[in-house]
């Protein structure tokens, strides 16, 4: 085998894979294996480790160490020996980025746990075991100069369009389609045509609100290398903030377009232009310089009225008439939604304040924001109860109760000065706003076929 294909099968291993296990040997033989994070830089590994840990305690006394870098898979994996460096802290150094970019869910730990130090691998020799394409002998290879710098040209052959929609944040999507697909299943009748350009153009404008939402965090100071409501494309240096400026003018510019050919279907519908300037003006000024809905405490409003606008202009695209019944029906969608964003501000209270600006968190404070999450949760359940009690949501939409458990954990969680709630809470907001949708779509769609 030549060298440029076992530079291609080593590339793939180290690029689809993220924990490497490490095995260190202290001078007076004492062994240890950890099975940490990693990020890669040519032929170099990079690692964090907490201090006075064994293996950075090995690492000081011998920096000769072993590895493997595999995902559970003996079909594909990395057995190699290398000369550990300690750099310093990683709170201090840029490189860590190296690391972070690829594991976001090690900077939550990273925050908590300050007095860690990233170290530097440099493979000397490894051996290679890949048998997707067929049987083949296991492979050794001598990390010489040039083998180094053919994995590293390797490694860096990779395309933009990851990162461009990395920068969109793409992974909150949900929340937006189970708005249109709600706000469309309460209309009596559906044209598929209006529903699919509805649903086309409110992803074009989250998408695009997303990444100006960035490149307008990152110029304002808001986001750094240890805060996690960015897509992270610029904060980790991956992209560049006129690109990620461009993308979100882009989609914003694409989403006006879908809504003009919505408007012209319905006739130039004056509410309807209304509605979609309103929205305009939530999502465009979300995050805008010098002013901004979510700098001045405004950020909850905002969310909330978007995405109840959402549901109800799904739902007035369909039917041209006006109806407060939707508006109450979309409440407890709404609510959740901004439970996500709330969770976010909940961990940034420290953050946010340190950029200069404050959101409804930061001016109740930790204590009473646990509350405030508490009655948006509770509220959002008690109004989808109440809009079936009045039969403005069918029966059959009550399976969507079924997520109570999934809600009852979260708000444990945020009463809970853990790692949960200092770091993941929007995300198990997220999962809770998906499992409450998909429920009561399905609900409804039952409701719609019976």
């Amino acid at each position: 085998m030549d060298d440029r294909k076992k530079v291609q099968i080593v590339a793939s291993i180290i690029k689809q894979n993220n924990t490497i296990t490490l095995t260190t040997k202290s001078k007076d033989g004492k062994v240890w294996s950890t099975k940490v994070f990693y990020g890669e830089k040519g032929s170099e590994i990079y690692v964090i480790l907490e201090k006075d840990g064994h293996a950075f305690n090995n690492i000081l006394e011998n920096s000769e160490v072993f590895f493997v870098i595999e995902k559970n898979d003996p079909m594909a994996f990395i057995q190699g020996e290398g000369v550990a460096e300690v750099l310093g802290k990683a709170s201090d150094l840029e490189e860590r980025s190296i690391v972070t970019r690829k594991n976001l869910q090690i900077v939550p730990f990273l925050r908590m746990n300050p007095d860690t130090y990233l170290v530097k691998i440099k493979m000397k020799r490894i051996w290679v075991s890949y048998f997707y394409e067929g049987w083949m002998p296991r492979i050794e290879v001598v990390i010489d100069d040039n083998f180094s710098k053919m994995l590293a040209d390797e490694l860096t052959k990779t395309s933009k369009i990851p990162l461009i929609i990395q920068s969109t944040r793409p992974w909150a999507l949900p929340a937006t389609i189970a708005a249109v697909i709600f706000g469309t299943l309460i209309s009596p009748t559906i044209d598929l045509l209006k529903f699919s350009l509805t649903f086309i153009g409110a992803i074009l404008v989250h998408l695009g609100v997303n990444a100006l939402s960035d490149y307008f965090d990152y110029k304002k100071g808001a986001d750094k290398w240890y805060t996690l409501g960015s897509s992270r494309v610029l904060v980790e240096g991956l992209l560049k903030p006129k690109e990620v400026l461009f993308v979100g003018i882009v989609l914003i510019l694409l989403s006006l377009i879908v809504s003009l050919l919505i408007v012209y279907l319905t006739n130039f519908n004056r509410v309807l232009i209304y509605l979609i300037l309103i929205g305009g003006v939530l999502g465009i000024f979300y995050a805008f310089i010098p002013i901004g809905w979510k700098y001045v405490g405004m950020g909850d409003l905002a969310v909330f009225l978007a995405w109840t606008g959402i549901a109800f202009g799904s739902y007035f695209v369909q039917t041209l008439t006006m109806n407060t019944n939707i508006i109450l029906a979309s409440l407890p969608l709404s609510l959740l939604i901004v439970a996500i964003l709330h969770g976010n501000n909940m961990r940034d209270i420290d953050d946010d304040k340190r950029a200069g600006y404050f959101t409804l968190a930061s001016l109740l404070g930790k204590n009473l924001s646990r509350y405030y999450y508490l009655l948006l949760i509770l509220s959002a359940y008690v109004i989808f109860v109440l809009n079936v009690v009045l039969g403005i949501l069918p029966v059959w939409a009550l399976i969507a109760l079924l997520s109570i458990p999934v809600a009852y954990r979260n708000v444990l969680w945020a009463f809970r000065d853990n790692y949960v709630q200092k770091g993941m809470l929007d995300l198990y907001t997220a999962k809770l706003v998906s499992q409450f949708s998909i429920l009561l779509i399905v609900g409804m769609v039952i409701s719609r076929i019976l």
